[in-house]
């Protein structure tokens, strides 16, 4: 029998393998290379783009809130500051009418009660009356300690106050929003970056590690925009 001659050098596995390498380096893998290189910048800019924006409209609805919640802190402070000279005219002129009423001059208490005596006052003195303090040594003391004695400024106050620590808590919302939007673009400016260099580099591992770092940034970072609420602006 006639012995088959040993492989040639250089045979058919290695001339592939070689064929292979050679198209890694300087062929198709360099293409694809850059354009998915292309790709993934071109949706980065667009995306960082988008980050910046609805930061930039964050911010100016935490402006505004945090304006609108100083103002309206302004107004309770007015409301209360008129409130409490309010209250304190009622005692003085309920404490002035009492003695009057006390030392029998029914002149002057009729006059507290016609002329001095405010309109929102009245129905808190009249329910107090009703109890017939004089008599019932349970009865109220005085007519502030009932729920008909109401400020109508008071409870504007209380109101404004109300309303400025929501606009406040919009405020620090907004302001989350933005960082966190501020956030997505610094990812995304991690993708620019290593997209950018893949092609510098001539080693096709290296190109690839680098291709792999800048589509890994850009899905958290397109999980992350996805996840945070939008502002929406119709011109």
């Amino acid at each position: 029998m006639t012995e088959k001659p040993p492989p040639a050098e250089g045979g058919p596995d290695e001339a592939m393998l070689e064929e292979l390498l050679s198209r890694l380096q300087g062929g198709e893998f360099a293409r694809w290379i850059d354009l998915a290189s292309a790709v993934l910048l071109a949706v980065a800019v667009v995306a960082s783009a988008f980050s910046a924006w609805q930061a930039t409209l964050w911010g100016g609805v935490q402006a505004t809130s945090y304006a609108e919640a100083s103002s309206k802190r302004l107004q309770s402070n007015a409301a209360v500051t008129t409130a409490l000279t309010q209250i304190s005219y009622d005692a003085t002129s309920f404490a002035l009418g009492a003695v009057e009423y006390f030392e029998g001059n029914q002149e002057a208490v009729e006059f507290f009660e016609e002329r001095l005596f405010r309109e929102e006052f009245r129905p808190a003195l009249e329910a107090w009356l009703a109890t017939e303090p004089l008599q019932d040594p349970e009865a109220p003391k005085t007519p502030f300690e009932l729920p008909e004695y109401k400020n109508a400024n008071l409870e504007e106050s209380q109101r404004l106050t109300e309303e400025a620590e929501a606009k406040f808590e919009e405020g620090k919302e907004a302001n989350k929003n933005g960082d966190d939007y501020i956030l997505a673009t610094v990812l995304f400016a991690s993708v620019l970056f290593f997209a950018g260099v893949t092609t510098k580099f001539k080693s096709p591992r290296v190109r690839a590690l680098s291709l792999f770092i800048a589509t890994a940034a850009l899905a958290v970072g397109m999980t992350w925009l996805v996840s945070l609420p939008r502002l929406d602006v119709f011109f």
